[in-house]
């Protein structure tokens, strides 16, 4: 067929518009013989297309190692940068494809190339990094296996570089540590990566494996003397991370590592603030029980009890309580906790607080008791319940005001009804505010703290368009067809996505065509090399049909044109942001029948 078209005035450096040529798709869909032809009418091996991928990135991507050491042997360039400055080594490392791996390395690929965001193979190897995957079984209904352990170790016999940073200052360690790769984890720290090599943020890994749950991956930087000790910028140690996430198991751990149950951060905060402030029973109970200070003041005063009042975590304040947290501790400006309770109008604290002896009229810097505090919020119930317990209506801050006179300041009318009756001072109107006089409304201290987020070690956005190499996303999945023995086709869509054409169906020869959605899939992975997508965080799409063939080549098609043998082909993702060459992918792909192939 490419000998017929090329014979009628077919050109053939021919490109769509995303800059396909047809060496791009032949590479890409493993046409031995095809890629051999056009090679030999002299096609260009390094013709990118107008995302800078040349036909080799798409046979790295596509797992096509004959087709790869086809265009190496004809001058292919093997450290050729895509637009975002990946190499197909960086594509391959993607894949865990270690024999592809091996041959780029073999024909000189630099284990060095970054990406625009500094991202080496290595690193990309060790975000992989499982021996075993397996994605959505409710859905895809296979597990997959790869090799990136094995890739790793390749990469680092041909010289690849354990302390390579990327713009976040993030090394391989890091990235394994994030996603939990225990045996990439222990080959690096075997190669004698740094333990306790520290990010722009001053994060380690143990840091990640903090924040992530990774107990197994602590305990073995933990084991190869990584500093449970370590602080980042803002002062938090692993505890801290480990406390604020509620990770028993790391906590834990790094406890009987000897970690610091009091130790501070930058502005003065231990890890039982951040366990009382999110609410944690049982990881307050494990610090309280390891010697954390139940009256550990911050630098702005505030205690573990202050920033339950703040948040209303009730269960952690009566186990603060009993464990001798003092019930009148005041904060730099002279806040209680029951100040701040009754100022976030959290009903059921200030009745703790009180029924556990707290002083109902302590005064702040400013003068202002619990009810004026109550009262400058309009919250009523707060103000009832201080009423009952004895608060002080008549009492007036160094500004001369009582908590009737700021309720009908701010026009809080229920307010002013509750108080006018107990307050000695008469109100003229409950329903009108001098908007000419100003009032300064004052609040109580909190904790300003800069905590490490989910993409503290990688420079991705949660806007950024998302990219696949070789790997399911959220967009339309696409398994492309090729002949051996039994063979399965699995197409799976987003719910609401129109189901592209089968194509499997109206198609003798199923090697030589592609459906549009192949086409619109071999142009979308040419976009940025995504290695800092949390897929696990995405929509998963909705399984839709599972068909299996018994396929043996038909008889018109030549031996010589299939490739064997073939592993399982990676999936590929076409992401949504994308748009195909000029195709309506709602549409019928245009046949104009079908060619037999005679000689």
């Amino acid at each position: 067929m490419v000998e017929l078209l090329l014979k009628h005035g077919a050109s053939i450096s021919a490109t769509t518009e995303s800059g396909l040529t047809p060496l791009h798709v032949a590479s890409f869909m493993g046409c031995m013989n095809i890629v051999i032809y056009l090679l030999q009418h002299d096609a260009s091996p390094d013709i990118p297309t107008v995302r800078g991928e040349t036909p080799l990135h798409l046979a790295a991507r596509a797992n096509q190692t004959d087709i790869i050491r086809i265009l190496l042997r004809n001058g292919a360039a093997v450290d050729a940068k895509a637009r975002e400055e990946q190499t197909p080594l960086h594509v391959a490392s993607r894949l865990g494809n270690v024999d592809i791996v091996m041959l780029l390395l073999q024909h000189g690929a630099q284990p060095h190339a970054t990406t625009k965001d500094l991202y080496t193979p290595l690193h990309i190897a060790a975000k992989e990094g499982q021996e075993e995957t397996s994605w959505s079984d409710d859905f895809l209904l296979r597990s997959r296996l790869t090799n990136d352990f094995q890739v790793a170790s390749v990469l680092l016999d041909n010289g690849a570089d354990l302390t390579a940073t990327t713009k976040k200052g993030f090394t391989p360690l890091h990235l394994a540590a994030k996603y939990g790769h225990l045996n990439v984890a222990r080959l690096l720290l075997q190669r004698d990566a740094p333990a306790d090599a520290q990010g722009k943020n001053g994060v380690t890994p143990l840091h990640v494996a903090a924040h992530y749950d990774h107990q197994p991956v602590a305990l073995l930087l933990l084991d190869k003397g990584a500093s449970p000790h370590a602080t980042a910028k803002n002062g938090h140690t692993p505890l801290h991370i480990a406390a604020r996430k509620n990770q028993m198991d790391i906590a834990t751990t790094l406890l009987e590592y000897g970690a610091q149950a009091d130790a501070e951060s930058k502005a003065g905060f231990t890890p039982l603030h951040l366990s009382s402030q999110e609410g944690h029973s049982d990881m307050s109970s494990l610090l309280l029980e390891h010697k954390a200070n139940a009256n550990h003041a911050a630098k702005n005063g505030l205690t573990p009890l202050h920033l339950c009042a703040q948040e209303d975590r009730v269960p952690v304040a009566q186990l603060l309580l009993r464990a001798g947290a003092q019930k009148d501790a005041k904060t730099k400006q002279g806040y209680t906790p029951l100040h701040v309770a009754c100022h976030h109008g959290h009903v059921n604290m200030v009745r703790l607080l009180i029924e556990q002896g707290a002083e109902v009229n302590p005064i702040t810097s400013a003068g202002y008791t619990p009810l004026h505090q109550a009262a400058q919020q309009g919250h009523v119930l707060v103000i009832s319940l201080l009423l009952k317990n004895k608060a002080d209506p008549n009492a007036i801050t160094n500004a001369g005001q009582t908590a009737l006179g700021i309720a009908n300041k701010l026009g809080y009318i229920s307010v002013v009804e509750e108080l006018k009756v107990v307050t000695e001072t008469n109100i003229t109107t409950t329903t009108t505010v001098n908007i000419e006089e100003k009032y300064k409304v004052v609040a109580p201290e909190a904790m300003q703290e800069t905590f490490m987020s989910d993409s503290e070690d990688e420079g991705g956005g949660v806007d950024e368009p998302p990219v696949a190499y070789g790997r399911p996303t959220h967009a339309q999945h696409v398994y492309l067809p090729f002949y051996q023995g039994h063979m399965t086709y699995t197409l799976f869509i987003i719910a609401g996505t129109p189901l592209g054409d089968d194509p499997l169906s109206g198609d003798k020869q199923q090697y030589t065509y592609m459906t549009v959605d192949d086409m619109k899939s071999l142009g979308d992975d040419s976009m940025r090399l995504d290695v800092t997508n949390d897929e696990k965080s995405r929509t998963q799409p909705k399984f839709v049909g599972r068909i299996d063939l018994e396929m043996s080549p038909p008889s018109h098609v030549s031996n010589e044109l299939i490739i064997t043998p073939h592993h399982v082909k990676e999936y590929y993702a076409a992401s949504g942001y994308s748009a195909p060459d000029n195709v309506d992918i709602n549409r019928q792909p245009i046949t104009a029948g079908f060619l037999n192939n005679r000689r």
